[in-house]
């Protein structure tokens, strides 16, 4: 998925829509995934669309188009959109790294943007912004391949049949492990304490399955169950174990003490497993795999589906 660029700017005229159309299409054919903000005109549309759609993001542009003239005012000042203002308060919650701030040149400056855009961009047309914004992302060196989330990658099982000892309980194990990696891109942040675990599962006619297990999954050769993972590197979880003792049935190498660890899958089918990844400064991540349980350890597989 390409490095995904939330832009925030007022649609009120042709000309503003024609401008937000033709950075939309310069920045897809840079190679990112452009979203253009679309005004909200309820608080579910703002939980639904915008929230959502700025937590997927990882870049962040905000233009303030001029709107209403003040009264009273001899400097000619006027209004910036209320509703990119209102985007600009989410994206500050969410802490955007890779940002751009452009203003209209009378815009009054007010809010938020007091502080957070005080050395904005100064543009004079629309034309003129989006201009701007192009020769500034190419001065900055923004990236289609960067992201400010975590990432899972290069989901393998393990090279043979294993015997193995749960450190929370002692039990012995004997099966095969899935494993995957959580990749940090990012070069100027650690991802401290990242824990993982499975939070739910689905079988093939999308019926829930109850979760015996949500405890927090081990990191792969390491005693523990947390993991810090370091500027342009990644660290890996096991993500499940099929038993060679158990007909393929498939439990969880978790931190959860009870003995016998539970079975989170008995049957045999194809099954969607979603997973959760937790750390602190970045979101959560999310992702999934597709499970076919065959009954036998060497025939299940498994496929990482998105994340």
């Amino acid at each position: 998925m390409p490095g995904k660029i939330f832009v925030s700017c007022g649609q009120a005229s042709e000309e503003e829509r024609d401008a937000a159309a033709e950075l939309k299409k310069w920045l897809r054919d840079q190679g990112f995934h452009p979203y253009v903000a679309i005004q909200a005109q309820s608080i579910q549309d703002v939980n639904t669309a915008i929230i959502s759609e700025l937590k997927a993001s990882d870049y962040y542009i905000f233009i303030d188009f001029p709107r209403e003239h003040l009264h009273n005012n001899p400097d000619g000042l006027q209004r910036g959109s209320l509703f990119t203002h209102q985007e600009l308060a989410i994206a500050y919650i969410l802490g955007f790294e890779k940002v751009l701030f452009l203003r209209y040149k009378n815009n009054k400056l007010e809010g938020l943007l007091r502080y957070m855009a005080s050395n904005a961009i100064i543009f004079s047309t629309p034309k003129e912004a989006i201009e701007k914004v192009k020769s500034s992302i190419i001065e900055r060196r923004w990236n289609p391949d960067y992201t400010r989330h975590l990432i899972p990658t290069n989901l393998r099982w393990s090279e043979s049949i294993m015997r193995y000892g749960s450190h929370s309980t002692g039990e012995n194990f004997i099966g095969k492990f899935l494993y995957i990696d959580i990749k940090n891109l990012r070069s100027d942040l650690a991802a401290f304490n990242t824990v993982a675990r499975l939070s739910s599962i689905y079988d093939s006619a999308g019926k829930p399955i109850l979760v015996t297990d949500q405890s927090h999954l081990k990191v792969t050769g390491q005693p523990g169950y947390s993991q810090t993972i370091w500027p342009e590197s990644h660290g890996a979880f096991d993500l499940l174990i099929v038993k060679a003792d158990q007909t393929g049935a498939i439990c969880l190498n978790s931190s959860l003490d009870l003995r016998p660890k539970p079975l989170i899958i008995n049957q045999s089918g194809q099954y969607t497993l979603f997973y959760e990844v937790l750390s602190e400064s970045f979101p959560v991540l999310n992702f999934r795999i597709k499970l076919d349980v065959t009954g036998v350890v060497e025939t299940t597989q498994a496929k990482l589906i998105d994340g």
